[in-house]
């Protein structure tokens, strides 16, 4: 009998992990959180279920995409991502408010020369610098108005497009890419919040381009004695884009794990095992190297401009938002008059915030249990976050108001397309097992990663829109399935 392998048993451990996970975000997206939103009886959960059913079989049978010539499908693809994102930027006129509005009035003042022009808590929270330093170089070519913005996000929502397009057609071949694009293009969350000053947008394009700039490198080079011109410049361009990320939101460093793990158990060159090892230790070095030296090389000139080292991370007052049973783990005042307590300073917070958070957990292991339950379905559960921050400091205009007036039509498309995502997700997991696609691991470890990261920190919904590329790329794995086995 054939003696499994550890790397083996860990494959099938995240695969079946990961089916199991985003099995329970389907059911709770469309029987819990998605009818409460409406609400709506808890049976209405078939219906989305249905409405995403019936969008995997046309998805599946339907092979219209592949027919069309290249050239007609990228300006249909342009299309497609740009004219409804314009139309809702058009109607929707979403005003900055709360921690965007701190990051847009930061981003004029910056532009004006005055960097340390910032709410005066982003001292404990570094990472929103990074945000407003794009801000402040937009405003400063181009004016402060709205819509410098929400050019910037349509266009960065293209260039995310057409990133989903290379990815999938890399992974899966080009009918796939075809579909993960279109679907990107038409991700009507997204189309809404692309109407919101958030760091997300621009966080979207660098992490998604970095994982699958990754896939790229783990895919292609495999030889023995790859130059510097190929393998390698990729591995820096990896680690150089994970950094800027990371920069704009503080979650982009999961990638060097789980980058780490994959190279060590599962990359295989073309020589001997000791050679093998030798050149994968080689690759985790540079990759990690890299990152840490573009973020501390950025950091210099911010920090010196601002005050503010924007390499720290704010993980302890996050984990302590993250432990409060109250607020479900979500944002509230009691924590955050704690940043004020302390005068602002990062050192004092952070370490007060995260000896808060240890003892909530060692003092109610079992509630902070049933807290994490709750975390899992406020965060993975609902697809909202587009609708509720683009209307929420919306105008009174009479689209605007026949928009706010239907919040369960757009709530439902939503959620629909949410659980379609999941589903293709799941589809795909099975084909993994079958053909035991071991490159697949680093989307899945990323969406497990995350999950777990949130199970400790500050939840909501809008959090897990950095997987949603991930998992639509991902998730048309299931195309080459039916075309390899004549399904």
């Amino acid at each position: 009998m054939k003696k499994t392998k550890i790397k083996d048993i860990i494959f099938y451990i995240i695969v079946f992990g990961a089916i199991v996970l985003l099995a329970a975000v389907a059911l709770i997206a469309a029987f819990k959180t998605g009818p409460s939103a409406l609400k709506l009886p808890f049976i209405a959960g078939i219906l989305y279920f249905i409405g995403a059913g019936v969008g995997l079989f046309a998805i599946y049978r339907l092979n219209i995409l592949s027919k069309i010539n290249k050239a007609v499908f990228v300006i249909l693809l342009v299309l497609a991502a740009v004219v409804p994102r314009l139309i809702w930027n058009w109607y929707i006129q979403t005003q900055p408010f709360s921690d965007f509005l701190h990051l847009y009035n930061y981003g004029i003042n910056a532009s004006q020369g005055d960097f340390k022009g910032f709410a005066d808590f982003y001292a404990v929270f570094p990472f929103k610098i990074g945000f407003g330093m794009i801000l402040a170089g937009l405003f400063s070519i181009f004016g402060s108005g709205l819509w410098t913005i929400k050019i910037f996000n349509i266009l960065l929502s293209l260039a995310l497009v057409f990133i989903i397009y290379a990815g999938g057609k890399m992974l899966y071949g080009e009918r796939a890419g075809r579909v993960a694009s279109l679907l990107c293009a038409l991700w009507p969350a997204q189309i809404m919040y692309s109407s919101v000053i958030a760091s997300e947008h621009v966080f979207l394009v660098l992490f998604t381009g970095a994982v699958l700039l990754t896939l790229y490198f783990i895919k292609k080079y495999t030889y023995k004695n790859h130059g510097f011109w190929n393998g390698n410049l990729m591995l820096l361009g990896a680690g150089f884009i994970t950094a800027l990320a990371q920069l704009i939101r503080p979650m982009a460093m999961i990638m060097l794990p789980v980058f780490a793990v994959f190279i060590l158990l599962y990359k295989r060159y073309r020589a001997d095992n000791f050679t093998s090892l030798v050149l994968g230790i080689k690759s985790i070095v540079l990759f990690i190297a890299v990152y840490f030296a573009v973020v501390n090389l950025i950091n210099l000139p911010i920090q010196k401009a601002t005050g503010v080292d924007i390499t720290k991370s704010d993980s302890g007052f996050n984990l302590m938002i993250g432990t409060n049973s109250k607020a479900d783990g979500m944002f509230n005042n009691e924590d955050f008059s704690l940043i004020e307590k302390n005068n602002f300073d990062f050192e004092k917070v952070q370490k007060e915030a995260k000896d808060i958070a240890f003892s909530r957990i060692k003092n109610d292991p079992v509630g902070f249990a049933r807290l994490a339950l709750r975390k899992f379905e406020i965060q993975w559960g609902n697809e909202n976050y587009g609708y509720y921050w683009s209307t929420i400091s919306s105008q009174d205009s009479k689209a605007e108001n026949t928009v706010k007036s239907h919040p369960r039509i757009f709530y439902a498309v939503s959620q629909i397309f949410y659980i379609l995502i999941i589903l293709m997700a799941v589809c795909t997991c099975f084909y993994t097992l079958k053909e035991k696609r071991y490159d697949s691991l680093i989307i899945l470890m990323i969406f497990g990663g995350l999950l777990l990261s949130y199970t400790f920190l500050e939840v909501q919904s809008r959090y897990h829109m950095p997987v949603i590329p991930l998992l639509i790329v991902f998730g048309t794995g299931f195309l080459e399935a039916g075309k390899r086995y004549g399904i």
